[in-house]
């Protein structure tokens, strides 16, 4: 099994009620399959904040690193997670 610690900052933290949580995974997990589950688990309110409504994607309202890294300086949303991997995800504020 791998075990994912994920930290939610901002309104996302908010959003889920919860600033850290652990997910546990079968087989191959990339980011995509962490956000999938993390909205599955946490809630329709997350899925508002995290989810752009016409793209279906998190990037445009949240930076999301992984061990540090923004992972759209490694692989996007297909960067693959491994066991002990922290993934955190920080709201992004629009405006103008």
């Amino acid at each position: 099994m791998i075990s994912v610690r994920v930290e939610l900052l901002g309104t996302l933290r908010r959003a889920s009620e919860k600033t850290k949580c652990e997910l546990g995974f079968l087989g191959e997990v990339d980011v995509t399959r962490v956000v999938q589950r993390l909205i599955d688990e946490r809630g329709d309110e997350l899925e508002r904040r995290l989810l752009d409504p016409v793209l279906k994607s998190p990037l445009p309202n949240a930076l999301i690193l992984l061990n540090g890294v923004e992972i759209n300086n490694l692989e996007g949303l297909r960067t693959p997670v491994a066991a002990g991997d922290v993934l955190t995800f920080l709201s992004i504020t629009h405006g103008g």
